[in-house]
């Protein structure tokens, strides 16, 4: 029988678990960070937050997804954003498992805190809206240099 993350986390209140995949990206990084979860009152969470939830989806079935909080909607949904997303998801409060409490590279700590910590909340995360905005600008541009590169192939 295998333990999830949630199952953990009803046990002991914490889990500890390795980074998987860029959603998290710049801040976290895969199979290179360890992050530190702890059970919490969803009601308690504030703007900015990052939590584990539980997202189930018909084509990959349970997942679990680190994200960050960027808002909520007056149906009591939070809207979650990983920090390298071109979207959000709106994430009913039973399905959040735990708050992020800190994060380790290798021998060193993660500071989720402090005046750097401070500047990438407030200009990357929080304008979420804007963050989407550039990276649609910027997968344009790469898109219509592909286009570029291969019709100068053809050229030659």
């Amino acid at each position: 029988m295998t333990t999830t993350y949630g199952d953990e986390l009803k046990k002991s209140g914490k889990i500890i678990f390795t980074i998987k995949g860029v959603i998290m990206r710049p801040l976290f990084r895969t199979a290179e960070d360890a992050i530190f979860v702890v059970t919490c009152n969803p009601e308690e969470l504030k703007n900015l937050d990052i939590v584990l939830f539980n997202r189930l989806s018909p084509a990959m079935g349970e997942q679990y997804v680190l994200h960050r909080i960027v808002g909520r909607r007056k149906d009591g949904k939070f809207i979650v954003v990983g920090d390298n997303c071109s979207y959000y998801d709106l994430v009913d409060p039973k399905d959040i498992l735990g708050v992020v409490r800190s994060a380790q590279r290798g021998n060193k700590p993660i500071k989720l805190t402090g005046f750097s910590y401070a500047l990438y909340k407030y200009l990357w995360c929080k304008p979420y809206r804007f963050r989407f905005f550039l990276f649609r600008v910027h997968n344009k541009i790469r898109s219509i240099g592909s286009k570029i590169k291969r019709i100068g192939k053809k050229i030659l």
